[in-house]
């Protein structure tokens, strides 16, 4: 769900605007969008615009707050595995996201969620917020000088492109953005799934590790995905075929 109103709110960040409409708004928008562009919540309108405050129920809302959540599972994975980060987007198919990263010989199984999971979660305990940074390509160059990934991308970049990156609590990652306010938006996270990938999808490039992740403003959405899975699973033709007895393989 958005709501929209024409803003004459000079210099006045959306979250002032959504919080001066009711606390209750204030709590549950995610991101602004002015005149047809997203935009952080704290950046301050410059003059009289369309504005629509969006929330996790609306399209806009949703990919945010996941693209955020990416963000979280980041910081997570670099610090408890020390890995190289990658990119983290949410998902093409619009549910949840996930993280690219590269460990040298470590291979990540569900035995690891607990402990990407109670990390996440801290980050969420800390209220970090998403600061938008704009850098130099030099100065992108040196924030990211130990990860070869990132400065294979900031190499691709126009001459004349502005860099920007977020801060995250202690992670600084190259991004677009927007993003939502602070990480304490969301209230329920959990990994789903690892498997292997390769750098820009080419199976002549490094190898990674992919993370898969879901994340909702409520544990109760959460709870209902989870078991929304459990029940995809039993109909899983594969599995039943399977413990029915309906497939056979021969021995070798």
């Amino acid at each position: 769900m958005a709501q929209s109103r024409n803003a004459r709110n000079g210099y006045q960040p959306q979250m002032d605007i959504a919080t001066g409409i009711s606390s209750g708004l204030a709590a549950s928008c995610l991101i602004a969008q002015v005149n047809g562009v997203l935009w952080d919540m704290a950046n301050p309108l410059e003059g009289d615009c369309d504005l629509k405050l969006c929330k996790f129920d609306s399209d806009e809302g949703r990919d945010t707050f996941w693209h955020s959540s990416a963000h979280i599972l980041g910081e997570s994975l670099e610090r408890v595995y020390g890995c190289k980060l990658c990119i983290g987007p949410c998902t093409t198919r619009g549910e949840g996201f996930y993280y690219d990263a590269h460990y040298n010989d470590l291979t990540l199984n569900d035995t690891h969620f607990e402990a990407i999971d109670k990390q996440a979660k801290k980050a969420v305990a800390e209220k970090q917020a998403f600061e938008h940074i704009e850098v130099s390509r030099a100065e992108a160059l040196e924030i990211f000088a130990e990860n070869k990934f990132k400065v294979e991308i900031i190499n691709e970049l126009p001459e004349d492109k502005t860099i920007t990156v977020y801060r995250c609590g202690p992670l600084v990652d190259l991004c677009r953005g927007p993003h939502i306010p602070n990480t304490s938006f969301v209230k329920a996270f959990a990994c789903l799934k690892a498997s292997a990938s390769y750098w820009r999808g080419k199976a002549d490039r490094e190898g990674l590790q992919r993370v898969y992740g879901i994340s909702f403003p409520d544990s109760k959405r959460l709870k209902e995905y989870q078991h929304m899975i459990e029940e995809a699973k039993k109909r899983d033709h594969r599995l039943l075929g399977l413990s029915q007895e309906l497939f056979f393989f021969p021995s070798t």
